[in-house]
């Protein structure tokens, strides 16, 4: 069970459901009810599948590339980094023109399945296993489910002041998980 909650935390800090929230809220407020359901169940399935294929075919990408997990990790964490401070220092923009659903883009993909959950899934795999990975990612699957369908009642309670100072503490955690996954990765170049 120890295991588990070490590769569980990474992955929940990674896919941030609750910083998700506002922009998440923000997206889905034109849609009805009903499409707003089906916005959350299409992201929640498009970042499963997209985080099972990703593991399923990473090693056989990176070795035709010549990658190394080191190089995902220094690559992942600069471009979370750059995403995090974008959070944190503009100011929000809501979306223009017609949108259908954010289900699948931008909610799925890279929203939910972006650079650090991509990353985060590859180090838990090494280190604790694919049973443990897949358990990992389908519990905060769940709690990202619950998180993004109970929206209107949790934003109701958080205020949309609540939720944007949830959402900046959340950047600042994110942003610190992209300077580590660089110093990991750039200790993995000098080590090896």
């Amino acid at each position: 069970m120890e295991q588990f909650w070490y590769a569980f935390i990474p992955l929940f800090v990674a896919f941030d459901a609750v910083g998700l929230l506002p922009l998440f809220w923000g997206l889905s407020q034109r849609l009805k009810p009903l499409e707003r359901r089906r916005a959350v169940t299409e992201a929640v399935a498009t970042a499963c599948l997209v985080g099972f294929g990703f593991l399923l075919v990473s090693r056989f990408v990176f070795a035709l590339m010549g990658l190394e997990l080191a190089d995902i990790m220094v690559a992942g964490g600069a471009i979370l980094i750059v995403l995090s401070l974008r959070d944190l220092l503009l100011p929000d923009q809501p979306p223009r023109g017609p949108l259908q659903s954010p289900g699948v883009v931008p909610l799925g993909v890279p929203l939910l399945a972006g650079p650090a959950v991509l990353t985060t899934l590859l180090l838990v795999r090494d280190r604790h296993g694919w049973a443990v990975t897949i358990a990992a990612l389908l519990a905060n699957m769940a709690v990202v489910w619950v998180v993004l369908r109970g929206a209107e009642g949790l934003m109701r309670r958080l205020g949309q002041e609540g939720a944007q100072v949830i959402s900046k503490i959340a950047s600042l955690i994110l942003t610190a998980y992209g300077v580590m996954l660089i110093r990991h990765g750039l200790a993995a170049f000098m080590t090896g």
